[in-house]
């Protein structure tokens, strides 16, 4: 199944939480590293994930931003995501005054965006990162400020938008329906279903399978436990040779 959106993961603690929430909406999405960028093949949106590296530093995470104009989706830059946007567009990053920006944060967008349609003046935002936009290339707009000023949403063309903030997190109050505005500029629908994806996951492990017999270890996380079940339903055995089988906690 082709990701909807692509999500390229610059390394934030949140991202996988991008890719849940999406999923949550309605949306396919899947995670890639920078350099696979061109092995997403025709997603309708791609969101550059937030991390903890500077677009300053030497050696820093990078995008191909001739690709991203190629396959000519709405692009949602998400704090290094923004950041890294505002200088490859022309923009100026500059390290951020005082101490790493940490917390909540007051969100003021302008009137008529469309990504903080029916999101109110004032609404709660998390904020993680060290460096700001100080300059925008030409024709950029900011589309929201801070309770400081600070613009914290810049939009450079229909193409490309950034925030400062991390919709993903509880702690965005509005976050959610931030990212419904954004999944309503793409051109496509919600179309994922979770039932239907574990169906669809099931029966490509059936066919790679096949015949053989598996054998896998669980750690009693979310992943391994999610894939041992899977395996389980995929082999249908009877309850008491399920029990056979999973060995004892250590």
């Amino acid at each position: 199944m082709e990701p909807q959106i692509a999500v390229i993961d610059f390394g934030s603690q949140y991202t996988q939480l991008i890719v849940r929430r999406l999923r949550e909406l309605g949306y396919f999405s899947k995670l890639y590293q920078p350099e696979a960028l061109r092995e997403t093949g025709a997603p309708k949106g791609v969101i550059l994930s937030g991390g903890p590296s500077s677009v300053l530093e030497e050696g820093a995470p990078d995008i191909d931003l001739d690709y991203l104009r190629e396959l000519g989706v709405p692009v949602l830059g998400v704090c290094y995501g923004m950041q890294l946007l505002n200088k490859k567009l022309g923009g100026v990053v500059v390290p951020g005054e005082g101490s790493r920006e940490y917390g909540q944060a007051g969100l003021f967008p302008v009137d008529g965006a469309a990504l903080f349609e029916g999101v109110a003046a004032g609404s709660q935002v998390w904020m993680s990162h060290s460096d700001t936009c100080a300059d925008l290339p030409d024709g950029a707009q900011v589309i929201a400020r801070n309770q400081h000023g600070i613009p914290v949403s810049i939009r450079w063309d229909e193409q490309f938008t950034g925030i400062q903030f991390h919709p993903e997190v509880t702690h965005s109050h509005e976050g959610m329906q931030i990212l419904k505005n954004y999944l309503a500029m793409l051109d496509d629908k919600p179309r994922f279903k979770i039932d239907s994806f574990k169906d669809l996951l099931i029966a490509q492990i059936r066919e790679e399978v096949g015949e053989r017999e598996v054998v896998c270890g669980v750690s009693g996380g979310v992943d391994s436990t999610v894939l041992a079940l899977s395996l389980i339903h995929i082999s249908e055995p009877t309850r008491q040779d399920t029990r056979s089988r999973m060995p004892s906690s250590a």
